[in-house]
């Protein structure tokens, strides 16, 4: 009787272990997959109208490390909690579910390699010592697999619209991964059918979190552009700029050899544009302007950041570059613009820009007085003509760059 007790004690504390283990397991999982659903979701926005080939193989570069760092870190820590011991069904799926769940969620051609030479990482080098008997299954297997992540990589789009498809590739993915582990694990049939279920339940419950983990940052990321994005250009507003304004003044303010230039521009004659063609045209130009010097600014620097201050004005704040420094870019930036006429039911607008331009001193105290000189270099610009830069006071004709 006491030794019936003592054994129904003892599997009644490993299925305690077991339990807790799972949930360590499938913490650190979900742990995991909000990671690289967060991590995605930034790069994204990160690269968002980017065409760099290079900036953005460096992207899945880190991505491809993430997972396969993740997936290290759940090995070594399923050894440490099973004393060594990987024969898991579990462990495999949250392996599998990492895999597959990347190959989803980021576009990447990295993960796709890494999905299709698992297998042969993992457990190639198994079958070449001592289970050659299974060569011809692994091998398979293998390409099988191989077929199907490049298929779900080519079409994860229409896979994850529609709910058959998603059934049908999560069960072909689990399956020909079971069939490359049975050789070394050797499950039975109900146990491997079980296992393929629990996979797919798995993913399931892995998409659904990572759905609420993106809707919830598209919410923000909403929130976050009504705030502190122009609805009608899609650059940063004037709350944005008041915000910005005060941290670059305290941080520069204090450095005072590394320079901080403010450039503000307003269109010629905007009022005719409205007056002439109508209100409709008034705003095509705006968001032709800010676009066009949105997308230059990002081309030629990534110091300068563009706001529509309010009407036909713009902001621009230029850290670590001189007013010369910054003169030079506008310029370019401007002149490009008089070339790339706004066409406008069949119509070239042709529109020209003022400028004023200053940079930080160390006389000025607040920001509202480094504002305020580049508000009268504007104003400058306009009382003298109109189609002029005004830099540190110094008036220049663009006519003279023709």
């Amino acid at each position: 009787m006491s030794v019936n007790y003592n054994f129904d004690s003892l599997q009644s504390l490993l299925s305690v272990d077991g339990n807790i283990n799972a949930i360590i397991i499938a913490l650190i999982t979900v742990g995991l997959i909000t990671i690289i659903t967060i991590m995605n979701y930034s790069f994204e926005n990160i690269l968002h109208g980017s065409h760099s080939i290079g900036y953005r193989l460096t992207f899945e570069l880190i991505e491809a490390i993430v997972l396969a760092i993740g997936m290290v870190l759940v090995q070594h820590i399923f050894k440490a909690i099973n004393s060594g011991d990987m024969r898991s069904w579990f462990y495999a799926t949250t392996q599998l579910t990492l895999l597959l769940y990347s190959l989803y969620t980021m576009h990447n051609r990295i993960i796709e390699i890494m999905n299709i030479i698992a297998p042969i990482y993992i457990f190639g080098y198994r079958a070449l010592t001592g289970y050659n008997n299974y060569l011809l299954l692994f091998a398979i297997s293998t390409v099988m697999l191989a077929l199907t992540v490049i298929y779900i990589y080519r079409h994860t789009d229409l896979i994850l619209s529609s709910q058959w498809r998603f059934i049908v590739l999560q069960v072909m993915y689990g399956a020909f991964w079971w069939a490359i582990i049975w050789p070394f694990h050797k499950f039975t049939l109900s146990y491997t059918i079980n296992m393929i279920v629990g996979f797919i339940a798995y993913m399931y419950l892995i998409r659904y979190l990572a759905k609420w983990i993106r809707n919830s940052f598209k919410n923000y990321n909403n929130l976050s552009e009504k705030v502190n994005y122009d609805e009608l250009t899609g650059i940063r507003n004037r709350a944005n700029f008041d915000s910005a304004s005060k941290e670059v003044f305290n941080v520069y303010s204090k450095e005072p050899d590394v320079p901080l230039t403010i450039a503000m521009f307003d269109i010629d004659h905007f009022k005719s544009f409205n007056d002439t063609y109508g209100h409709l045209a008034g705003d095509k130009v705006l968001r032709h302007v800010a676009t066009y010097f949105e997308h230059q600014l990002f081309k030629q620097t990534t110091r300068g950041q563009l706001f529509r201050y309010g009407g036909e004005e713009f902001v621009i704040i230029f850290r670590g570059l001189t007013a010369d420094e910054s003169a030079s870019i506008i310029r370019e930036i401007r002149n490009g613009l008089i070339n790339d006429p706004l066409e406008y039911n069949g119509k070239e607008l042709n529109i020209k820009v003022s400028f004023g331009v200053t940079e930080l001193q160390e006389s000025d105290k607040s920001f509202r007085e480094l504002f305020s000189r580049v508000d009268k270099y504007l104003y400058e610009s306009k009382d003298s003509g109109r189609n002029r830069m005004t830099v540190e006071n110094k008036i220049v004709s663009f006519e003279k760059f023709f």
